[in-house]
């Protein structure tokens, strides 16, 4: 059975069970059991992807190569010395035409522009770093295969991790003890065991049911597709670190909700944004004193967490010398201005178009022809601009008539809609 079926035939099951829980007394008694085994039959078709796929190969060429040789990459330098270490080891394999994602500008070039740079790109490497690399770039190659021939992964978008991301994810790939192999297949499994460890946490502070939903919704849900996302490379450690925030600030711990509220948004960005729309709620609520007064320690160990956590990182080495945070900034700034499949907002209902969907993609290209979804999508966009524009404000001053009217949650509900 196809997954996403399997997860909303869970999800259509669960439904009912909660509306009759309170009203049936014996699925009331043995909800927590039965929540069990639904949280277990979520979860299977992911570890299962795991004990079989073991890994996910473009997720682990991105976020394990590039963070365990950052020092010598940086944001751009990925693909340029991927094709070096592989026309060194495979030069019969190389094609001068064969194009690539340049990581400075995002346009496609010839494999041919790389290799006239090899010295240059090479330079930053010591004998020895450079032979590491190479063995890692080889375990990949044989690994992916075919893939790795046509250049697929070589076609995607870099790493794009903080100098967070980067002094942990790199930090723990140059581990002693481990191959790089049995270490890449051994941190597969990491995903999984944090969020299992998100629920028993949640079971710890707000009893076994809400650990088990937890388990549950964070499995069955259609958009976390286990073929997607799993076998990542702790993709979801800010997730625990969001729901460490959101338990201490439940228990008004506001200390250790603010630092980890920084941590998590060091990770990636849209913690942030949560713990933001507690600070506008603040502002803008009728008692903003008492509310901005009992925050505080809150919103002091956020900053103090965060200006500890930036100065810490910014002495990761770059290959240009320059602070991380700035390439990190740029490397944000070149993104924000590319179209995605993958990325889901608001703007997108307004990039959509019958002209250029799948269904028209896939006639263009029968019809001998190639359908830029990128300039057809940014056209749409372009011509639906005001209608967006128009949506943006009513959902921005909806939510300044709640964060004036409602409770502090209100501001996390703010910050998630943001």
């Amino acid at each position: 059975m196809a997954h996403p079926l399997t997860q909303i035939l869970l999800l259509a099951a669960f439904i009912p069970l909660i509306l009759l829980k309170d009203r049936i007394p014996a699925i009331g008694k043995r909800f927590p059991v039965i929540l069990g085994v639904l949280a277990i039959v979520a979860l299977l078709p992911h570890v299962s992807f795991l004990a079989r796929e073991r890994f996910n190969i473009n997720e682990f060429y991105h976020y394990y190569v590039a963070t365990k040789y950052f020092p010598e990459l940086g944001y751009t330098g990925l693909y340029d010395a991927t094709v070096v270490a592989d026309y060194e080891d495979d030069p019969s394999s190389y094609d001068p035409n064969q194009g690539l994602r340049s990581l400075l500008t995002y346009d496609m070039e010839p494999r041919l522009l790389t290799i006239v740079r090899a010295d240059e790109i090479r330079a930053p490497f010591s004998t020895e770093r450079w032979a590491a690399f190479k063995s890692d770039i080889a375990f990949f190659r044989e690994t992916d295969g075919v893939l790795w021939k046509v250049g697929e992964s070589l076609q995607d978008h870099g790493y794009n991790g903080s100098p967070l991301v980067t002094a942990i994810l790199g930090g723990l790939a140059w581990q002693p003890f481990l191959s790089g192999p049995t270490y890449i297949r051994l941190a597969a499994w990491f995903d999984i065991a944090l969020v299992i460890i998100a629920g028993a946490c949640l079971a710890l502070f707000f009893g076994p049911e809400s650990g088990l939903l937890f388990l549950f919704l964070w499995a069955a849900n259609p958009f976390n597709d286990y073929a997607y996302v799993g076998g990542a490379y702790l993709r979801h450690l800010h997730l625990l670190a969001l729901l460490v925030a959101l338990l201490a600030y439940a228990k008004e711990r506001f200390v250790l909700s603010g630092a980890a509220f920084a941590f998590a948004a060091l990770l990636r960005v849209f913690p942030g944004l949560l713990i933001a729309g507690l600070l506008a709620q603040n502002l803008l609520s009728r008692d903003r004193r008492a509310l901005l007064r009992r925050h505080a320690p809150l919103f002091a160990s956020a900053a103090a967490t965060a200006l500890i956590l930036v100065a810490a990182t910014a002495l990761i080495h770059s290959p240009d010398g320059e602070n991380v945070w700035g390439g990190f900034a740029e490397k944000l700034s070149l993104h924000s201005h590319r179209l995605s499949v993958n990325v889901l907002g608001l703007s997108y209902l307004f990039f959509y178009s019958d002209e250029h969907n799948v269904a028209a993609i896939l006639r263009a290209w029968e019809g001998g022809r190639a359908l830029d979804w990128a300039a057809e999508a940014g056209r749409t966009f372009a011509a639906n601009r005001g209608s967006y524009l128009g949506v943006t404000a009513a959902l921005a001053l909806a939510l300044l008539v709640l964060l004036r009217r409602g409770r502090p949650p209100a501001g996390f509900f703010a910050g998630l809609v943001a």
